[in-house]
């Protein structure tokens, strides 16, 4: 499945390139902020939900505000997969029991 692979892929470069200061859930919590370096915007703000996906392909190509370009670190190829990874992201933290439908519920019981 290609979708799955960008998926797996974005998440892959994510957990390098941008845990340490954006974390695991996206939540600008990361490890370099928990030792006093400036917080990135949470993923999870409504003004980041409602972004486009390009947006996260500029911010990673030219930097943003305190952070750097990673445009010499992550191929263009790499900066898209992070992007669609970043909307999974976002949407798996406002996932409500909606979202399953009832043959998935009874698989989980």
């Amino acid at each position: 499945n290609v979708r799955l692979a960008l998926l797996e892929r974005g998440q892959d470069r994510y957990r390098i390139y941008c845990t340490p200061c954006h974390s695991e859930l996206g939540d600008g919590r990361g490890m370099i902020v928990q030792r006093g370096f400036p917080s990135p915007p949470s993923y999870h703000s409504d003004r980041l939900r409602q972004a486009p996906v390009q947006h996260f392909y500029d911010v990673i190509t030219n930097g943003h505000g305190v952070m750097y370009s990673f445009a010499d670190r992550v191929r263009p190829p790499d900066r898209w997969a992070i992007a669609a990874y970043i909307r999974a992201l976002q949407r798996s933290q406002m996932a409500t029991s909606s979202d399953i439908n009832s043959h998935q519920w009874r698989e989980l019981q």
